[in-house]
Order: C-alpha cells, then structure tokens, then sequence
C-alpha cells in the first residue's frame, strides 16, 4: 500500500475518531445515570488525540520519536480507560481497580519514553499492551451475560475490539520478525492496522450505542413493571407473571399456589398516623416479605396494602398450611415507624391450581375471599379478646366480688 494510501487511511482514521468522541460525549450526556459511559467517552478521547498527536508532531517538524511517543501513550490510555468503563457498565465498580489502572498511566508512559529510541522494543510493548487490552475490553462485554438479547447487543462492541486487537497483534508479529523498522509509521503493516483501527472506531461506537439504549430500555421497562414505592413487582408485572406460571402448569401439571397478604388495620395507621408512616409501614413490610420468599417463590404488591405471593412445590395440604404458617410468622411482629414501634398483622388467602380454579381471575377471586375470611376470624378474636378483658375488668369492680376492700370489712 503506497505512502498516500496510508496517509489517506490516516486522515479518514482521524476524523472517524474525532466523529467517535462527539457520539460517545452525545451518548454520555443523555445517559449521565448510566455506569461507564463517561470513562468510554475519555478513552475515545484518548484515541482521538493518539492519531492526531502524530499529525501535530509531523506539521510543526518536531523530532521523529516524540509523535509516536505520545501516540502510544495516549492509545493505551485509551485502552485502560475502556477496560474501567466496560467494568463499571457490566455492575464492576471497584476502586482499588479504578486505581490500579489510573496507576498504570504514568508507569506505562515511563517504559515508553525509555524505549523511546528502540523502534522493536517500542512495538512490541506497545502492540502486546494493545492485544491485552482490546482482548480484556471484549471478555468484559460479554463475560456471563445472561440475557441473550444483551449478548447479542454487546457483541458488536466485543467483536470491534478483538478486530482491533488482531491488527495489533498483527504488527506485533511483523516487529518480531523484521530486520528493518526504520521506514516509522509507513512500514507496510499499519495500511492493514489502520484499516483495523477504522473498523474498531466505527464498530465500538455503534455497538457502544446499542448497548446503552438496551440497558435503558431495560431500565424504563423495569421501571414500568416496579412499584415506585416499595420496589416490588407491580400489578402489571404480577398479572404477566401469573399468565406465565399458569401456562408453565399447563405444560407440566404441577400445582402452585397463589397467596393474598393483607396488613390488618392499615387504613387506620393512615388516618390516625398519617400517609407517611403508611408508606414506611409498607415498604418495612415489603422487606419482610422479601426475606420470607423462597428461591422458587415470587412477590409483589398488588396495590393498596395488598401483596401477592406465587409459591411452587406445595405439595399437600400440610405444606400449604406450613407455608402460610411461616409467612405469617416472617410478616408478623414489631416494626419500627419514625414515629413510634408498631404491632404488625396480616391476613393471607391461598389459592391453589387447578384445585381452586384455572384461571388467573378464579384464583384470585377464591385467594380475596380466603383472605376476607381470616381477616374477619382475626377480628372476631380480637373482639372477642376485648369482650374478655371487659368481662373480667367488670367482674373485678363488682360489689359481689371479694375485692380487698370487701375482705377486709
């Protein structure tokens, strides 16, 4: 590839990177809550001033070794700054990597200016740092992804930075093995990197971008399907899951159970209390009910202060009064408000497929009435408690009775 070929290349190379900053700066802006977006944007900096670092050091004539020098420097920067944010993108937010690579800056830019004057030695480190970098950059991406959507989504990113690591490991060869490197940036490998590297600028870009509309769509779905409040499932989310669990049972004929749970009381602690101690009654609750469920099990808040609990593996009806019992046993007791402890009590109706009904709409019309009931017996108690206590009270102030005052006339 002739020298004005390259020269090209280089040109279009530099303003596809100028053009990169700009989007990923864009991408950053409108997506400032999104984790690793600002130091993506910093190392397309990097790279953006790597390239144009040698146009500068070429038009002001300044001494062969000082452009590639810091053309290096500030492309494995870049790299360092790519692997910190595809780390904070994918939940790795660590500061004592964080400093570590934030270390590695001044340190790789020592071992640079040493071999600055030694063409081989300057390749060899700078391209093996390239093919480490751009390979840990694509691991990262798409390292236990779960979603099949996402890893497709991150794919793109990952495949821009292996392209781009192969061209380096490309030239990293063709150090090792040439007598002759005189020729700097015009040997005849970099026409092929710099292909690569135009590659990876267009391909990191666009599959940077991809990535982050995914991950906020996701979180707006989430958000869509999330009770603001108490950070549960919402009604809109139980009624998919349920659709998903009824026809899961279809499929296998396994039973499962679908649980109402009602705080007793609540519209008084509202009225008498006040809505903000309501609310911090039911999100306490709601962090009840999480610690209560089961690998299998699935939790959330119908509205008001009703939840829905989907519980599998019930098999009898002993297992079904065990797992009434113990959620009632996790959801009951003492709870601490801002303005004081409360005694919290719930009431729970179970329902069971396909025992108690096919349908979504069957179940939990079955699940309300089983729950009216043991809120009405749970308030029959306690009245009867208090007619007790009344009796009791009445029967002690009687004149019949033998008070101490009595016994002692």
């Amino acid at each position: 590839m002739g020298y004005l070929d390259l020269i090209t290349l280089g040109i279009v190379l530099a303003i596809v990177s100028v053009m990169s900053v700009l989007v990923l700066f864009i991408f950053w802006r409108i997506n400032m809550e999104l984790p690793g977006v600002l130091h993506w944007t910093l190392g397309g900096l990097c790279f953006a001033l790597a390239f144009l670092s040698v146009f500068v050091a070429t038009l002001f004539s300044f001494p062969d070794n000082i452009g590639p020098f810091f053309a290096n420097w500030l492309s494995l920067a870049g790299v360092l700054f790519s692997i910190e944010g595809s780390l904070r993108f994918r939940g790795c937010n660590s500061t004592v990597i964080w400093r570590f690579l934030l270390g590695s800056i001044p340190v790789i830019g020592f071992v640079l200016w040493i071999v600055m004057d030694m063409p081989l030695a300057r390749y060899l480190f700078h391209d093996g740092m390239m093919v480490v970098g751009m390979s840990t950059v694509a691991l990262i991406m798409l390292w236990r992804i779960g979603d099949s959507k996402q890893q497709w989504v991150n794919s793109l990113a990952a495949f821009s930075a292996i392209v781009v690591a192969t061209g380096f490991f490309a030239r990293w060869q063709y150090a090792l093995n040439a007598t002759d490197l005189s020729e700097g940036v015009f040997i005849p490998i970099n026409g092929a990197l710099f292909l690569a590297i135009l590659v990876f600028n267009i391909g990191w870009t666009y599959g940077l971008g991809l990535a982050c509309y995914y991950r906020s769509n996701q979180q707006v779905m989430a958000l869509a399907r999330e009770d603001s409040l108490t950070g549960l499932p919402n009604r809109r989310c139980l009624d998919e899951t349920l659709v998903s669990a009824l026809a899961a049972s279809e499929r296998s004929d396994q039973a499962f159970a679908l649980a109402i749970v009602d705080i007793n009381g609540f519209k008084a602690v509202n009225d008498n209390r006040g809505h903000t101690i309501g609310d911090e009654l039911l999100v306490g609750l709601s962090e009840r009910l999480r610690q209560a469920l089961r690998g299998a099990d699935f939790a959330g808040r119908l509205g008001g202060d009703e939840f829905l609990v989907l519980a599998h593996g019930l098999r009898s009806d002993e297992d079904e009064k065990k797992f009434v019992h113990r959620l009632r046993e996790k959801l009951d007791g003492q709870i601490n408000l801002s303005d004081g402890d409360y005694l919290v009590s719930v009431s729970i109706g179970l329902a069971v497929w396909p025992v108690d009904g096919l349908t979504a709409h069957q179940l939990l019309m079955v699940a309300d009435q089983r729950m009216y009931e043991n809120k009405c017996a749970i308030a029959g108690f306690e009245l009867h408690g208090r007619k007790l206590a009344a009796q009791e009270s009445t029967a002690n102030e009687s004149p019949g009775h033998d008070s101490p005052d009595r016994q002692l006339a």
